[in-house]
């Protein structure tokens, strides 16, 4: 029967279904039943892990900051200003601005005076200088611009989580280490193949793409407001501690009640608010996959023979070995069982098999019994003919 591929799904596991579509035909080929035995039969060491990250994100922290983000811009664009006036009385060779507050500060201040002319002219030595000149250093521009720092923590902190947890254990591993007694030649086998996660396009996953999406665009937006010419010159200044003090404008604006807003969530919120789980998958080899590995070490050993030159023949009609068990394939026999069996729970699982294991080494104790009554009684007319 042709199987149907779903070319849109799982490209790699169509690969591998149609790789393996042929396989009944093969396990009933004399040379691959032949070198399977051997292959069973042998000292093959398997080592086998599976590591992948599995990201959650608390979305509660990406909406607040999402609400808040806009009037942050705004404030930042349009930032609160007021006049700032500085006085300092200067010589009056320096002086650049007179004021009449100058001239008035002048007549109360007779000291300053080197001299009064007959004309009426007041020769000064210094004079009051009044600078007027807007400035950016308002309660509330402080308070922005360290918001705007803490936010930045914030969002790096849980930006580089997220998409710079790469580890170098991810991906897959596996290693197969194989010495076969063929009779007339002996043959080592060795795989090892390692399949490393970079984790560079977690982005795209699926299940997480819209929420690592807006992550993304409150990251740069969160980072160009950092770098703006009003964040920029307002470091100079110092900072503003919690709690906030609400200033007439942080009561009244409703951006800045915005942004007062945010500042006690991000202060409040002591989670992580991202969830970076390194998932192991269970190391046990499976019957099929333990058969799956098998079939390659065939495949390679038959594509090596086919280019060698000048090879004697090689006798595949010998007996079958026998197999022994050993631990791992008990392992995998009771793998089988508890997948076959998902609704069952582990009492009664464990009960079953313990049940089943004691009844089956009893009848193997009564046929050996039997057995041995069978080769007792065939020996008691020997020893009377003696």
């Amino acid at each position: 029967m042709k199987m149907v591929y779903d070319e849109f799904s799982d490209p790699i596991k169509n690969t591998y279904e149609k790789m393996t579509e042929k396989r009944d035909q093969i396990s009933e080929d004399k040379f691959y039943q032949y070198f399977y035995n051997l292959l069973e039969t042998s000292n093959n060491y398997f080592d086998f892990s599976y590591v992948r990250l599995v990201k959650t994100v608390d979305e509660k922290w990406v909406e607040e900051i999402e609400k808040a983000l806009s009037s942050l811009q705004y404030v930042i664009l349009n930032p609160r200003k007021f006049i700032e006036e500085e006085r300092e009385v200067v010589n009056i060779a320096i002086a650049r601005n007179i004021s009449t507050e100058s001239v008035r500060h002048l007549l109360q201040h007779s000291n300053l005076i080197d001299e009064y002319r007959e004309d009426g002219t007041v020769i000064p030595n210094r004079i009051l200088n009044v600078y007027k000149e807007e400035s950016l250093n308002t309660y509330e521009n402080r308070f922005i611009c360290t918001l705007v720092a803490e936010l930045q923590f914030f969002i790096n902190k849980r930006f580089n989580e997220i998409f710079q947890a790469t580890k170098d254990e991810l991906g897959a591993y596996l290693e197969m280490n194989s010495k076969v007694d063929n009779y007339t030649e002996t043959v080592d086998y060795k795989l090892q193949i390692k399949i490393r996660d970079r984790q560079s396009d977690k982005v795209n996953e699926q299940k997480n793409a819209d929420i690592f999406a807006r992550i993304i665009e409150i990251h740069r937006i969160v980072n160009t407001m950092a770098g703006s010419e009003f964040i920029t010159n307002m470091r100079r200044f110092p900072a503003v501690k919690h709690p906030i003090v609400k200033t007439n404008a942080i009561k009244k604006n409703q951006e800045y009640k915005k942004c007062y807003d945010l500042w006690n969530f991000i202060h409040a919120y002591t989670q992580v608010g991202v969830q970076v789980n390194l998932v192991k998958q269970d190391p046990n080899i499976s019957r099929a996959f333990e058969k799956d590995i098998y079939d390659s070490f065939v495949w390679n050993y038959a594509m090596l023979h086919n280019y060698m030159e000048d090879v004697d023949e090689l006798n595949i009609d010998r007996d079958q070995r026998k197999k022994e068990m050993n631990t791992r394939q008990v392992r995998q026999m009771l793998e089988e069982i508890v997948s076959g069996m998902p609704d069952m729970d582990d009492a009664t699982l464990q009960r079953m098999v313990v049940n089943e294991l004691t009844a089956i080494q009893n009848r193997r104790k009564e046929e050996q019994k039997r057995l041995q009554r069978v080769l007792d009684k065939q020996k008691k007319p020997l020893e009377t003919e003696n």
